[in-house]
């Protein structure tokens, strides 16, 4: 149909094998810990989640698997870009906006910057949208900084100034902000260990978003061969971007 064009992506195979010692199954006893085999296998699976979160907030661009190398699931730093990368190449007219992906440090946001981008994304939906903010830990704390921090203009070095709105016999002490509201969406703020910066983020629109699954993660048995018993947690997944222009994201150059 006209206006319409195909976006494409690749599933990627995520899998943890793990074993434990038979001398932990068959004479080792620790506290708390009836099974240690289950036990592996829970921690298995938080690292098989973790693995695919670092991956989807990398900059991957989409990879075929050639027989020596695997398939690749094309990430969100690559989704949300002029570019859109090669493999499989995003359409011209689908690619996130310059406008819509600040470049500016986290030290030097301000709230101008962060309504520009919304301001942009707006441009490409008209809506107000309802965003979460997935954010490295510096621009997180840049966020908070945006409430709490003023810092003087002038020719000489001003130092920053911390404002604080609280009763003064109030012994907890907050310096936290969770949302962000402009003028054409609201950031619900989120920070994560896996950005490809530090002051990085995306501001993404989870409707346009989808982890979709080829294989559950599953737990399959391998075998023993002496080395006690042993277990593969796998999951075939890749990301689905059903329109990079309602994203946007903070990648400082």
């Amino acid at each position: 149909n006209s206006g319409r064009k195909i976006l494409s992506n690749y599933v990627q195979v995520f899998q943890r094998p793990i074993r434990v010692s038979p001398l932990s199954v068959d004479v080792s006893i620790v506290a708390v810990m009836a099974n240690e085999l289950a036990n592996m296998t829970a921690k298995g699976v938080r690292l098989l989640k973790r693995d695919i979160e670092l991956s989807l907030c990398s900059d991957n661009d989409g990879q075929a698997d050639n027989g020596t190398l695997p398939y690749l699931t094309k990430a969100l730093g690559t989704w949300i870009s002029t570019t859109g990368g090669t493999v499989p190449a995003v359409d011209s007219d689908y690619r996130t906006p310059t406008a819509s992906i600040s470049t500016t440090s986290a030290a030097l946001t301000t709230e101008t910057v962060v309504q520009d981008v919304l301001t942009s994304i707006y441009g490409q939906t008209g809506k107000f949208g309802n965003y979460t903010a997935v954010l490295g830990t510096t621009m997180k704390r840049a966020f908070t900084n945006l409430v709490f921090t003023t810092t003087a203009s002038g020719t000489d070095s001003y130092p920053s100034i911390r404002s604080f709105d609280r009763d003064a016999s109030d012994s907890a002490y907050h310096s936290n902000v969770q949302i962000f509201s402009g003028d054409f969406g609201k950031l619900n703020l989120h920070s994560s260990a896996f950005m490809p910066a530090v002051d990085d983020g995306y501001i993404l629109d989870m409707e346009l978003l989808e982890l979709r699954y080829s294989s559950q993660p599953e737990v399959s048995t391998l075998p023993d061969l002496g080395g006690g018993p042993a277990r593969l947690l796998k999951a075939v997944a890749g990301l689905v971007c059903k329109n990079p222009l309602g994203l946007g994201a903070f990648r400082p150059a």
